[in-house]
């Protein structure tokens, strides 16, 4: 990835972690090193002609300041300060990614998200009968949060919905915009 590209997966990094990072930590600690990676192609990207630095470092500071808002508890406190974004973990996560760190690290984060509030509604829609195919039709016509992206669309349904293998390929080739609602519904069996 260049530079741009890097400051655009930082910028999706955060929009996650203000929302609630709805993914896992082996994705957060993936995403949190590329910051480091980022802080390193910004200082070699210093003498490059093609690159305005400051732009850059302007957005960049942007994102920064708005992430460090949540990113407030101190999990790993040997970290150098200046690089917080290994020193520290957001105040709040989905709950999966709460338990999973809280079991790897030891470090309670809040359970507080949007993927979670989509999930517990796609739940309580099936609870009262929804078929599957509706509610995914439903979210996506409504644009939930977790419709923000096809992974995250297709995580929530599974975490949500009884599915086997043939329907969550189905639901994948639907989230990605391969498969029709018609199709959709024909492959979950409705």
């Amino acid at each position: 990835m260049d530079l741009l590209e890097r400051l655009a997966r930082w910028r999706t990094f955060a929009d996650d972690c203000l929302d609630g990072y709805p993914w896992e930590v082996e994705e957060f600690l993936m995403d949190v090193n590329s910051r480091s990676t980022l802080q390193e192609l910004m200082a070699a990207s210093r003498e490059d002609r093609a690159v305005d630095h400051h732009l850059i470092a302007a957005e960049l500071d942007a994102i920064d300041t708005t992430l460090r808002t949540i990113f407030d508890v101190e999990a790993f406190p040997k970290m150098p300060p200046s690089e917080w974004w290994l020193r520290c973990v957001p105040s709040y996560a989905a709950r999966d990614f709460c338990r999973e760190f809280k079991g790897a690290y030891g470090v309670s984060i809040a359970a507080r998200s949007k993927f979670d509030l989509d999930v517990d509604a796609m739940v309580q829609l099936s609870a009262n009968g929804m078929a599957p195919a509706d509610i995914c039709l439903k979210v996506a016509e409504e644009q939930w949060y977790v419709t923000k992206r096809p992974a995250l669309l297709f995580r929530a349904c599974r975490r949500s919905l009884p599915m086997d293998r043939s329907a969550r390929r189905a639901l994948w080739a639907w989230a990605t915009g391969n498969v029709s609602a018609p199709g959709l519904r024909a492959a979950l069996g409705e």
